[in-house]
């Protein structure tokens, strides 16, 4: 799936340069580290991904901008622990609210995800709406975002470093992806609107 969206990318001059200018943004950091670590987190800096996963965190975020995902933050309170301490990190999804229940895979031999996030009643989310809106404090350009509502449900959840490909992978074939990247105390639901959902 990546692949073949790099190569779509090279062959269009616009989404070229795109891909080009978020290469140079993640080499030099101006990306917020939260921010990219929800879509993309890999033991080497994200400077030097190669190009099939900035394309793919590229993909990720113009869904994000134009309002094709939407997002909710969830407060964990901590900070996941290495792969191995799997256990602890399952103790710690417990803290989430009681309409998410996390279930993580003690061994993960081959499977497509760290384990699943499910939730048994609608839930708040943020839209952007594709426009910008400027902030009068400092003039910064953001999305303009909307409430959205996200039906109950179940999708994959990633714990740690997960590549920008495999969060776009579950965003188009599973509707969704949980993201809790190390150092983050707050799981990030990512919904495909396509997948249902209502403003």
């Amino acid at each position: 799936m990546a692949s073949s969206l790099l190569d779509q990318m090279l062959y269009s001059p616009s989404a070229a340069q795109a891909l080009a200018q978020t290469r140079q943004d993640l080499r030099n950091d101006r990306i917020p580290a939260a921010y990219r670590d929800r879509i993309g987190q890999t033991q080497r800096r994200a400077a030097y991904w190669p190009p099939v996963q900035a394309a793919a965190f590229l993909r990720v975020h113009t869904g994000l901008m134009s309002g094709e995902f939407a997002v909710s933050l969830l407060e964990v309170g901590e900070i996941p622990v290495a792969d191995a301490a799997r256990g602890i990190n399952a103790e710690r999804l417990q803290r989430l609210h009681p309409a998410f229940s996390a279930r993580l895979s003690t061994d993960q031999a081959g499977a497509d995800a760290d384990g699943e996030l499910r939730w048994s009643q609608t839930i708040r989310a943020q839209r952007s709406t594709g426009k910008a809106s400027t902030e009068a404090d400092g003039g910064r350009t953001r999305p303009e975002v909307v409430p959205f509502e996200i039906p109950p449900g179940c999708i994959p959840l990633e714990v740690g470093s997960t590549y920008p490909s495999r969060t776009l992978m579950h965003l188009i074939k599973h509707g969704g992806v949980a993201r809790w990247p190390y150092e983050s105390t707050v799981v990030a639901l990512m919904w495909n609107t396509q997948a249902g959902g209502t403003v």
